[in-house]
């Protein structure tokens, strides 16, 4: 995960004080969540550049930078892309999280035109606790892991040019608290997205963690956590949900394991929950508009939450870039079937759940090609082609909407 700013503003001294999020903004995060239609898509950082269409264009071309992050329902990325600036003479947000007035009032003006533009869009801010890049600590910060781990991941850490932090450390716990609380209480975001969240890595500590990042935030901000292929089963209770990053790549590389966790997200995390699952192509480029059906359906089928398919984080440029593909326009409504059952496909091998405005079908890579068959006209999604029988190849998936009058 690269680092993406965006918007500049001035400096002059305030501190955001109180606790907990905004009552103003904690009013609206559970009806942003459930009342919106799918399919409904995720920025990871990095917002969509292009258009997919047989020659992409490039969204600048087409509209403003925010009517893009405007095209999807979650958005999460470092606390200066909606424009918040450090107070003058502040250097380290997370030992003194102060924000000028101004910029304070400018990331709201943004808040504002997303949400103008996307009633339901969730803004959240990513905090690092795991690593960072040497700005972020003074350089003789004690907080610094300066051990034979910290070392490799250094090594292995080339891209991000980031070192590890040693969050066991109780004082650097309270500073993250304290950074996440100041960020909420400005009222520009609706919660916390936290990298690297995998339970059992150091678990005492990453447990007292969560409990003073919900203390400092309230009980009604959200959380979420990248948790990858994993599960984080000891602190879901504080989590309102999982980033799934990476499906398609060799640490988390099963669909059936993505169907799972989504599902035990669905029932497990904190209310309201929230799961967010990233694909990555690997060798088949942004074109392999069969595997972005296949994630997105996959999502659609599971699970009441997000979805993305974007470039993986190998490549050169900033990652989780992707396009933005006609499929994911909210054509379907709410999802008014029940969530799939993975043990129990209900299409020949296929799963199928229906929403207001149609049915989505997702067919496994591992299945073989199979029919939907309809008693009235249909049209698909992905072929644009009206009928009342389709055929859907493994390793794809389609949405069939209702014809309205």
């Amino acid at each position: 995960m690269k680092l993406i700013f965006g918007l500049a503003l001035l400096a002059a001294p305030v501190v955001a004080f109180g606790q907990g999020i905004p009552d103003s903004v904690a009013a609206s995060i559970e009806s942003r969540i459930h009342d919106r239609d799918y399919p409904s898509i995720f920025i990871a950082w990095t917002s969509a550049d292009a258009l997919y269409k047989d020659n992409p264009v490039p969204l600048s071309t087409l509209e403003p930078p925010f009517a893009t992050v405007a095209r999807h329902d979650l958005f999460f990325n470092v606390w200066q892309r909606m424009g918040l600036r450090l107070a003058a003479g502040q250097k380290y947000a997370v030992l003194t999280p102060e924000f000028t007035p101004e910029s304070i009032a400018t990331a709201l003006r943004n808040r504002a035109a997303l949400l103008a533009m996307n009633p339901h869009v969730i803004i959240l801010v990513s905090v690092n606790y795991f690593s960072a890049q040497a700005s972020y600590l003074p350089p003789d910060s004690p907080w610094w892991l300066h051990n034979a781990r910290g070392a490799q991941f250094e090594q292995n850490n080339t891209e991000y040019k980031s070192s590890m932090i040693d969050f066991t450390n109780p004082e650097f716990q309270d500073r993250i608290a304290q950074l996440c609380g100041a960020l909420v209480r400005t009222g520009v975001y609706d919660g916390i997205m936290l990298d690297w969240w995998h339970d059992t890595d150091r678990t005492p500590a990453r447990m007292d963690l969560i409990r003073k990042i919900r203390a400092a935030i309230g009980e009604k901000a959200i959380i979420i956590g990248n948790v990858n292929g994993k599960l984080p089963s000891l602190t879901a209770p504080y989590l309102n949900g999982m980033y799934m990053e990476g499906l398609n790549s060799n640490f988390f590389p099963d669909w059936r394991t993505a169907a799972e966790n989504l599902l035990w997200g669905e029932s497990h995390l904190r209310k309201p929950a929230i799961t967010a699952l990233e694909e990555w192509w690997s060798t088949t480029g942004r074109n392999d508009v069969a595997l972005m059906r296949n994630v997105t359906t996959l999502s659609l089928v599971f699970s009441n939450g997000y979805c993305l398919f974007s470039d993986p984080n190998s490549l050169p440029t900033p990652d989780h870039l992707h396009y933005w593909y006609p499929f994911w326009d909210r054509s379907l409504g709410k999802p008014v079937g029940p969530l799939g059952n993975v043990r129990r496909p209900d299409l020949h091998g296929a799963y199928t759940r229906n929403y207001e405005k149609g049915e989505v079908v997702f067919n496994p890579a591992d299945n073989r090609a199979v029919v939907v068959r309809f008693s009235e006209e249909r049209k698909s999604v992905a072929t644009q082609t009206v009928g009342k029988e389709f055929t859907v190849a493994a390793g794809d998936g389609d949405i069939f909407l209702v014809l309205t009058p």
